[in-house]
């Protein structure tokens, strides 16, 4: 009997979500550095889909955020491709990113992730379908607004580069302002599709005696009431008395409901399989890591993978069977086996089989491996 792998939020045990959505709040304002000598560049990336030859136009969709790039003199225009199907629900599945060339390591999560959060018209299965992404950099001073913002947003580690650029003439919020009253986001407003991701980002002053102003929303995804709440936030909020100071940002971001997925069976009929249940019993799977970009979408999925293990534990020739909706949970799924170990002894596994399910955790539900 295969054991089933759920991994939770990056593999941490006792992380959760809680309720259906979760908001991510980050109410101390940004910090706008002063300038280095290298600048950046803004990587745009500019979506089509293609099933059967033909335009597909999807019922829901989401522009994928620009990236932040090293400044490259030499940088040209690039394409990426991620081949999916779309079922009868309307959904994306099997998004798979095609090789490049020459073969380089690229990071397409986030697209894949994007991707999976798409919704195509019902019944209307296709199989032959393409996402053709248009990588263009640009320099960050030709960049709009809205592009600084989401990129911005996107981003965890909030590049200093790109909060200089969305500064205006004057504004010198530098430091971080100690708060006096924080006020939180409902994390019940907006309206999102399941495993949508929306964002909001805000602009404000702070006077000499701690209180707001002129609080503004300087780009957004386009949800109206997400950009109400972020103001509101701000307005509310207050912060010790200090020197005024002027052009404070901050970005709040909203997950919509989670995106659950069904496991397809284990497969059964490999003549060559020799896998005991012994062996089996002294194998434990490695760091159950979800993926990040799968994560913070609340998108659940699962892959089935194959490998052998050696008589003293080490795993080997493993292989990812399938994986849905997306091939970055069979990455990871790959990695959970590889670095899983199995205690020494004289049985060596051969063809093992196990799915790996990708689920968020519902309430006090703790990550497990039964």
């Amino acid at each position: 009997m295969p054991r089933l792998f759920i991994a939770a939020i990056c593999g941490l045990a006792g992380a959760s979500l809680s309720g259906a959505a979760a908001a991510q709040d980050r109410p101390s304002p940004v910090i706008i550095p002063a300038p280095n000598a290298s600048s950046p560049l803004l990587l745009i990336r500019d979506v089509s889909l293609r099933c059967d030859g033909r335009r597909i136009e999807p019922l829901h969709a989401e522009p994928l955020p620009p990236r932040v790039m090293a400044a490259a003199p030499e940088r040209e225009p690039s394409t990426l491709v991620l081949r999916f199907s779309v079922d009868e629900e309307g959904r994306a599945r099997s998004i798979r990113p095609t090789p490049t060339s020459p073969p380089r390591f690229i990071v397409t999560d986030d697209a894949q992730a994007s991707l999976a959060a798409y919704r195509f018209a019902a019944g209307e299965a296709r199989s032959d379908c393409a996402m053709t992404i248009r990588q263009t950099p640009r320099p960050l001073d030709e960049a709009g607004t809205t592009a600084l913002a989401f990129a911005y947003a996107a981003d965890r580690a909030r590049p200093a580069t790109v909060a200089r650029a969305l500064a205006r003439e004057g504004d010198d919020c530098r430091g971080r302002p100690r708060p006096a009253v924080v006020v939180h986001p409902s994390p019940k407003a907006g309206r999102l599709a399941p495993g949508g991701l929306a964002w909001s980002v805000t602009r404000w002053n702070i006077g000499r005696d701690g209180r707001t102003s002129d609080v503004e929303t300087l780009a957004s995804s386009g949800d109206a009431e997400i950009d109400a709440e972020a103001r509101r936030v701000i307005v509310a909020s207050t912060f010790q008395p200090d020197a005024p100071r002027r052009g404070c940002i901050n970005v709040w971001t909203r997950q919509g409901e989670p995106l659950s997925d069904t496991p397809e069976p284990e497969p059964t009929g490999d003549p060559l399989k020799n896998c005991p249940a012994e062996l089996r019993a002294r194998f434990t799977p490695g760091r159950l890591t979800y993926p990040a970009a799968f994560r913070e979408r609340g998108i659940e999925g699962w892959a089935i993978v194959r490998y052998d293990i050696a008589s003293w534990g080490e795993t080997g020739a493993i292989e990812v069977l399938d994986a849905q909706p997306a091939a970055a949970f069979g990455d990871a799924a790959r990695n959970i086996i590889r670095s899983g170990r199995a205690t020494p002894g004289h049985v060596a596994g051969i063809r093992c089989t196990d799915r790996v399910i990708f689920r968020l955790p519902q309430g006090d539900e703790q990550p497990n491996a039964d």
